[in-house]
């Protein structure tokens, strides 16, 4: 198993990509501290990861705000003993997305990818090194829709990704992001219901003929938080299934 005996903290893992990443960091041998600000669906990635014979810890923690983020770390350490990798991965509701909402958006994507990496640091430092992966977006390397806050704040977490890892270089705590394309999750819910048809329409513009699943990006940060990713750090994985290579769609 390539995360035995490691501790982990998945921010927003109540659903979607950061459910499929705990469970597969609790499948590959570590115990997980499982971060949503929804109670009922974060018991529930507890409860499958327990069921599955691994060991999870849920806490309720809103990493928008500093405070809540160093209880995450906290509550995490005092429960394992400390925090070898983080997963920021916790976004703002689709409808603050959607609506642009420039507050929550910068919030919870950026400032709490930086409140989490600011509070677990300390820790991994006097652990000898860690791994953090940052979950940002192609929104953040390209143009795609009006979703201009979500863009912005994805485009963020790239620059802090980079400006952390030179600075943490030295303390052997790598920081790597993931720019995620089009991923079916619940997230797409609302616009699924507004437009049945949109997923569909959504598929061409991708090279390999088809949408990611959470599975696609969780295999991407257990790689980035193994020891397999040893000389990897400041870099961006774009997981897209060609979309930022070109559209093949495009007419001559």
């Amino acid at each position: 198993m390539r995360l035995n005996g490691k501790i982990a903290i998945v921010t927003g893992a109540g659903r979607g990509i950061g459910r499929a990443i705990a469970l597969q960091f609790a499948e590959e041998g570590a115990k997980v501290g499982v971060d949503d600000v929804n109670d009922a669906l974060g018991t529930e990635t507890v409860a499958a990861i327990t069921d599955a014979g691994g060991e999870a810890l849920f806490i309720n923690a809103d990493v928008s705000d500093a405070a809540d983020a160093e209880r995450l770390v906290t509550r995490t350490v005092e429960t394992y003993g400390t925090v070898n990798i983080l997963v920021n991965n916790a976004i703002c509701s689709t409808a603050d997305v959607l609506n642009n909402n420039w507050e929550a958006n910068l919030a919870v994507a950026l400032q709490g990818t930086s409140h989490c990496s600011n509070a677990v640091i300390p820790v991994m430092q006097a652990a000898g090194g860690g791994s953090i992966v940052n979950i940002a977006s192609v929104n953040g390397l390209i143009g795609l829709q009006a979703i201009h806050a979500y863009s912005a704040a994805k485009g963020g977490v790239i620059a802090l990704t980079r400006s952390m890892a030179v600075a943490h270089g030295k303390d052997n705590i790598r920081i790597n992001c993931i720019c995620p394309g089009t991923i079916q999750t619940e997230v797409w819910e609302p616009m699924i219901e507004r437009n049945p048809q949109i997923l569909d329409e959504i598929t061409p513009w991708y090279p390999l003929g088809r949408i990611g699943q959470p599975m696609d990006i969780a295999n991407a940060a257990l790689f980035l938080a193994s020891d397999e990713a040893s000389f990897a750090t400041g870099a961006v994985f774009v997981i897209d299934g060609g979309l930022t290579a070109g559209n093949h769609q495009f007419p001559i």
